[in-house]
């Protein structure tokens, strides 16, 4: 009456669908450990970037700052020329203050929710507004 076939063919199913999921959770960990890899890599490399650009800037400015310094000695006494020079940085200071928000927070907030975030899909049941609905 009972087949002995019949009780092993559920058991390898299960068995099937176990080793299936299991398999499933391992690729999901190793695809989030490469997609961390990959963001990480580009927030570093970003960042690398950023501070070699941020320390040849502050070099150059700083040698431009005394060509213009030295070039407004010649025509003003050189304690005045620094001072003229100085009050521009204090004012590029506090227009970066002013600014912030604009200049440095939100491009780099853009720049990190590019990176870590991914776009919304289109949905397929955006509607034109100019269409009326009937």
């Amino acid at each position: 009456m009972f087949n002995n076939n019949n009780t092993a063919e559920p058991k390898k199913s299960t068995t099937s669908l176990a080793d299936n999921v299991i398999k499933y959770v391992r690729l999901l960990i190793e695809d989030t450990r490469l997609n961390v890899a990959e963001k990480l890599t580009r927030l570093l490399a970003a960042v690398a970037f950023c501070s070699v650009l941020l320390i040849l800037g502050i070099v150059t400015l700083v040698y431009i700052s005394m060509a213009v310094a030295w070039s407004l000695a010649v025509t003003l006494s050189p304690v005045w020329s620094y001072i003229i020079v100085a009050g521009f940085f204090v004012l590029l200071v506090a227009a970066l203050i002013i600014f912030r928000k604009p200049l440095i927070e939100d491009p780099i907030a853009r720049f990190i929710s590019r990176l870590l975030l991914n776009p919304p899909a289109p949905s397929k049941e955006t509607q034109d507004e100019s269409t009326p609905v009937s």
